[in-house]
C-alpha cells in the first residue's frame, strides 16, 4: 500500500512539474508574442512618419504643446552679416510648418557661430512659447578666451506670432560663460532652466575653467526671475543639461560632474584616444543628478547622485550630456554616453532607471557599444510616450572623421545616423537601430513628446530635418 502511495505521489510530482515547465513556457511565449505585437506596432509607426524640411538652418529644437497639440520647431539661419532665431508652427500633425517668425528683436543679431547647443524651448499651461539661447561678446579674448557668452531668454504669450525682447534670466552670475541651456515648465507653469555657468574670474584647476550647474526659476511664467541656484559645484565645461520635472512638482537637473575635480596619475599604458597627450593627470567625468527639495520651489536641491558606475577618467570636456525624463508611474530614466572602458560593458551609449526619485539607479543597460576606440561627442535625448516607453535618440557618430579645418571650425566628415532605441515599461530594449541615416555629422537630436506624438529634430548636411512620429 505504501510502495503504491510513493509511487502516485512521484506521479503527481512530475505531472506537477511538467505542468509548471508547460505554464512556464507558456508565460515566456506570452511574452515574446507580446514583445514582438509592440516592436511590429512601433515599427509600423515609425513607417508612416512625417517628415520635413527646413533648408539652409542648423541647430533646431522642437516641442509639442501639451494642450493644444501643435508642434513648434526652432532654428538658426546665417544671414546677411549675422544670423537669426526662428520659430514655426505646425498645427496639422507635421505636414506642414508656419511661415517663420524671428525671435531675436535686433534683425540679424545672433552669431549662429556660437549656438553650441540647441536653444531650450518650452510651453507654458497656456500656450506661452520659451526659448533661451546664447549671446557671445568676442570683444575681450584675454578675459573671456571663448568670448563672453550670455543667456538670452524671451518669450511669447500669443503662439509664437510675436516675442518680447530677449533678456539675460540670470544677470547676476559669475561673468565667463552660461551655456547649453534646457527648459522644463512645471504643472504651476512656473519656468526652469539648466544651463552651465563658466567663471572666467577664477584659475584654472585640474578639470579647466572651473564651472558649475545652476538652475534659474520663474513662479510666474517667465514674467520676473529668481537668483540662479548650484545644483552642482564642479560641472564639465561643455556637456549639455537637462531638465525635467519630477513627481510632487519637483525639479530634477542633470549632466556630467567632475566631482569636485577627482584627480588620477595616468600611465601611458592606461592612455586611450580620449585622454589625449598633454597631461598625466585626469579627471573623473560621469552623469550625475539632483532634484529639487522644496516643493518645486527650485531653491534647494539635493547633493548630485552618480548614475552609473563608469569612471569616466578623460581631459578636456566630452561634449556629451544626458536624456532624462519622468514617466506616467513615476519612474525616471536617463541615458548617457561613456567613454570608459571600465563601464559595465565598456564604451557606448547607456540606459538606467531610477524607482526611488533619482535617489539610486539600476543596473546600466547597454544601448550600443562603439567599435571603435574613439568617436566624435555626441548628447542623448530621451522622452517617454503614453505606454511608458522610453525613446532615446543620439547621432551615432562612428566612422566620423575630423575635417581638414577641424582645427577653426569643430567639423566633422562622413556620414552618420540618428539613433533611436526604445525601452519598453517592462525595462527590456523593443528597437535599437538607426532611424535616419546619410550626411549626419552634429551631435544634437533634439526629441520632445506629447500625448500620441514623438517629434526629433536633426541636423543633415546644411539642412534642419524634423520627423513626427504618432504612436497612437
Amino acid at each position: 500500500m505504501k510502495k503504491n502511495i510513493i509511487i502516485i505521489s512521484i506521479i503527481t510530482v512530475i505531472a506537477g512539474s511538467l505542468l509548471l515547465i508547460q505554464l512556464n513556457n507558456s508565460e515566456t511565449t506570452d511574452d515574446s508574442v507580446a514583445t514582438a505585437s509592440i516592436k511590429n506596432k512601433i515599427e509600423q509607426q515609425i513607417n508612416q512618419a512625417i517628415y520635413y524640411t527646413i533648408p539652409d538652418a542648423t541647430t533646431p529644437s522642437v516641442v509639442i504643446d501639451d494642450t493644444s497639440g501643435r508642434i513648434y520647431a526652432a532654428y538658426f539661419k546665417s544671414e546677411n552679416e549675422g544670423g537669426n532665431l526662428y520659430v514655426v508652427s505646425s498645427d496639422d500633425g507635421g505636414k506642414t510648418f508656419s511661415e517663420p517668425v524671428r525671435v531675436n528683436h535686433a534683425k540679424d543679431s545672433v552669431i549662429v557661430s556660437a549656438q553650441w547647443s540647441a536653444p531650450g524651448m518650452g510651453v507654458g499651461k497656456n500656450g506661452e512659447v520659451h526659448l533661451v539661447w546664447y549671446d557671445a561678446d568676442y570683444s575681450d579674448p584675454d578675459k573671456f578666451p571663448w568670448g563672453k557668452i550670455t543667456l538670452q531668454y524671451a518669450r511669447s504669450l500669443d503662439g509664437a506670432n510675436t516675442f518680447e525682447p530677449a533678456r539675460n534670466p540670470s544677470p547676476d552670475d559669475p561673468e565667463g560663460e552660461q551655456s547649453y541651456p534646457f527648459i522644463a515648465i512645471s504643472e504651476d507653469n512656473s519656468v526652469h532652466i539648466s544651463y552651465l555657468n563658466l567663471d572666467y574670474s577664477k584659475e584654472k584647476d585640474n578639470s579647466g575653467t572651473p564651472t558649475v550647474l545652476r538652475v534659474v526659476s520663474s513662479m510666474d511664467g517667465g514674467q520676473t526671475f529668481e537668483k540662479s541656484v548650484i545644483t552642482d559645484h564642479s560641472a564639465c565645461q561643455c556637456c549639455a543639461t537637462v531638465i525635467t520635472m519630477g513627481p510632487d512638482n519637483e525639479v530634477y537637473a542633470s549632466s556630467r560632474s567632475t566631482f569636485l575635480n577627482t584627480v588620477q596619475s595616468l600611465s601611458d599604458d592606461m592612455r586611450t584616444d580620449y585622454h589625449g597627450t598633454y597631461n598625466d593627470k585626469i579627471i573623473i567625468r560621469d552623469i550625475t543628478v539632483s532634484h529639487s527639495v522644496d516643493n518645486g520651489m527650485a531653491q534647494v536641491f539635493t547633493e548630485p547622485v552618480k548614475v552609473g558606475k563608469d569612471d569616466w577618467f578623460m581631459n578636456g570636456c566630452p561634449d556629451a550630456g544626458p536624456g532624462m525624463a519622468f514617466d506616467d508611474k513615476e519612474r525616471l530614466h536617463i541615458a548617457w554616453f561613456t567613454g570608459s572602458d571600465d563601464a559595465i560593458n565598456g564604451q557606448g551609449f547607456y540606459y538606467a532607471y531610477s524607482d526611488d526619485g533619482g535617489n539610486s539607479y539600476g543596473t546600466p543597460i547597454p544601448i550600443k557599444l562603439l567599435s571603435e576606440k574613439w568617436i566624435p561627442p555626441t548628447t542623448q535625448y530621451l522622452v517617454t510616450d503614453n505606454d511608458n516607453n522610453a525613446w532615446i535618440v543620439f547621432v551615432n557618430s562612428e566612422g566620423l572623421k575630423k575635417s581638414p579645418t577641424y582645427d577653426e571650425d569643430y567639423t566633422y566628415i562622413g556620414d552618420g545616423s540618428i539613433h533611436l532605441a526604445i525601452v519598453g515599461s517592462d525595462g527590456n530594449l523593443i528597437r535599437n537601430e538607426a532611424l535616419v541615416q546619410g550626411d549626419i555629422t552634429k551631435h544634437y537630436p533634439f526629441t520632445s513628446s506629447s500625448g500620441d506624438k514623438i517629434a526629433i529634430s536633426w541636423m543633415e548636411g546644411e539642412n534642419v530635418k524634423i520627423t513626427i512620429i504618432n504612436t497612437a
